[in-house]
């Protein structure tokens, strides 16, 4: 054998692979993918207090200096995760509700409910509240949605006489109530969730059907 094959020889056997280049990520790639973590941690152990820096850190694979550096703290990097997530919801939502009428667009929504998506929104705002975070907004895009019910006035769904403020804020707690606790429910009835859907929304086409009609003298007398 001769040198140079002696050489290649011990290159081949004796030599450590080489390791692949690290990719680098971007800011947002980073940002995504502590956001993700920081989202699987609080499906597994629900408590936003209990979300550890240092784990969504060692699961995203970066350094924890990165979400401090990114977010500044875990309350700020559950709004972004709020954030990024609604952008998604909202076109979803507003697809499917295109061209509805008040009572249909409503029971609509209710139905989409049960989608992950829609139930982590309210899941997540509601941990922040309980983290004692006073910023949280609990209706998003609030003053779109109280000129669709002025239009909805116009249209004969809604009496003119209701309060919609106090209108759009029960609806508003109605769903996100559901969202947060549809399972827990259905649980507590030894149903499936998607039959107890169907339960409820008859209800709630009763109520928004109601609306149509004038707040009786009680109801006025409450809101002046």
């Amino acid at each position: 054998m001769t040198l140079k094959e002696t050489q290649t020889e011990t290159g081949k056997k004796g030599a450590r692979p080489a390791k692949e280049p690290k990719q680098k990520r971007s800011r947002a790639e980073t940002e995504q993918k502590l956001i993700d973590v920081a989202l699987d941690l609080i499906r597994d152990k629900g408590v936003l207090a209990g979300l550890n820096l240092r784990e969504v850190a060692e699961g995203a694979g970066v350094n924890r200096g990165n979400i401090y550096h990114y977010f500044g703290s875990r309350q700020e990097l559950l709004r972004a995760a709020i954030s990024r997530r609604f952008k998604a919801l909202v076109g979803t939502m507003t697809a499917s509700n295109q061209n509805k009428r008040f009572v249909e667009r409503r029971l609509n929504s209710f139905h989409l409910s049960g989608g992950s998506n829609d139930s982590n929104d309210s899941k997540l705002r509601a941990l922040l509240v309980l983290d004692g975070d006073e910023t949280v907004d609990p209706i998003p895009f609030y003053e779109e949605g109280l000129s669709q019910l002025r239009k909805d006035v116009i249209d004969g769904d809604i009496h003119k006489e209701h309060d919609l403020e106090a209108l759009q804020v029960a609806l508003s707690s109605l769903l996100r109530g559901y969202r947060v606790f549809r399972e827990s429910y259905a649980n507590r009835l030894d149903i499936d969730a998607d039959e107890l859907d169907e339960r409820v929304s008859g209800i709630m086409r009763t109520f928004l059907e109601s609306v149509a009609k004038a707040p009786s003298s009680q109801d006025q007398s409450k809101g002046a």
